[in-house]
């Protein structure tokens, strides 16, 4: 069996490879100072001499709903003091200084470690995307492939611009709050809390001078504004079983997708808003949302923790949806201040920013 680590190409010393790459003579050979352990293994009486190296490990199993993104900021600040170092040791003066030189290992080199090590590269190298660096990574190590979980992980923190206090970040607050609905929506409950998006911090958006509101048709108040709704492009045929799923929870919020119109669908599907706390907080898998203007009190949609199919033939679970005919559309121009993207916040978080009207048309 081959034990050997791969090392990735560059100036770096930075190596891939399997628990078999733990030997004495493999690490040895490669100059090793610095190992990263990304499993569940005790290593107390592992037969190497852990004296001669430092090491970090992150317990975590190779599969699709493990979390690792929020480790990719500590195993990367480590492997970037690691590589700035000489791979000298406290108590090693008298040796001759040679480069600090990291392996990073899972069970097989395929997966879990993979994936540390593109996470690495993302925060190091700008330039790179998951699948460059993943490339990067196979033509040295060609089975070298971390699951799909790990992949999407990959791909998020990509587009959140690989940053250093991930657990600040709106998208992965969102990310965690989605696996916790996941988990209740597959044992057919509903998540303990709710995440009312219009009272978290929200990603920045680029302002294109226009923005749709939903309003109640009876009274006018107003129920969402583009930022807190789910865009869902209409499927070609409607079938009696799921053909195409919407993860609200995974579908950006900061931007509205422009969809084909199309004569069938009845719904806006939206996030969840602190206007609907009444009806959430009761603990109900499913029911009807009225409009918040205790002078109206009109039925203006209805939510399913379980899902619900929008007349043109899209799945959405969770749902929470404003039926357009109880509803008008108007597109505004807004030159917005403050964060609050047309929806009523409490005072003193308010923006101050002025909106012009044009009034589309009763759905």
């Amino acid at each position: 069996m081959n034990t050997e680590p791969s090392r990735l190409s560059g100036e770096d010393e930075l190596y891939v490879g399997g628990i078999v790459s733990l030997t004495e003579n493999s690490l040895q050979k490669n100059n090793i100072t610095h190992i990263v352990s990304v499993l569940k293994y005790d290593f107390k009486n592992f037969n190497i001499d852990w004296n001669k190296y430092k090491h970090l490990q992150i317990e975590v199993d190779d599969v699709e709903d493990e979390n690792l993104l929020g480790e990719f900021e500590t195993t990367g600040a480590w492997i970037e003091e690691a590589l700035k170092g000489n791979g000298r040791l406290e108590g090693d003066e008298g040796e001759e200084k040679k480069k600090s030189a990291v392996l990073v290992h899972c069970a097989m080199g395929r997966s879990r470690s993979v994936t540390i090590l593109i996470a690495y590269l993302l925060r190091q190298y700008p330039s790179l995307t998951p699948h460059t660096a993943l490339a990067q990574i196979q033509q040295i190590r060609p089975f070298a492939e971390p699951n799909d979980g790990f992949m999407a992980q990959l791909q998020l923190y990509y587009e959140m611009g690989c940053p250093r206090n991930i657990d600040d970040q709106p998208k992965y607050q969102r990310w965690l709050y989605q696996r916790e609905v996941e988990l209740a929506v597959a044992t057919g409950g509903r998540p303990d809390w709710v995440r009312f998006e219009d009272e978290e911090q929200q990603d920045k958006q680029k302002a294109d001078g226009k923005e749709k509101e939903i309003r109640c048709r009876m009274c006018r108040r107003n129920l969402v504004t583009t930022p807190y709704l789910i865009p869902h492009t209409p499927t070609p045929k409607y079938t009696s079983s799921p053909n195409s799923l919407v993860n609200p929870q995974t579908t950006p919020i900061s931007s509205l997708a422009s969809t084909p119109h199309h004569n069938t669908c009845t719904h806006h599907f939206l996030h969840p808003l602190s206007w609907m706390r009444p009806e959430l907080e009761l603990g109900n898998l499913s029911g009807r949302l009225e409009c918040p203007n205790q002078k109206c009190k009109a039925q203006v949609g209805k939510y399913a923790w379980q899902g619900m199919r929008c007349s043109c033939g899209v799945w959405v679970c969770p749902a929470f949806s404003l039926l357009k005919g109880r509803c008008d559309e108007v597109t505004t121009g807004k030159r917005v201040d403050g964060g609050s993207g047309g929806i009523r916040l409490p005072p003193g978080i308010r923006g101050n920013g002025t909106t012009l009207e044009r009034e589309k048309g009763s759905l």
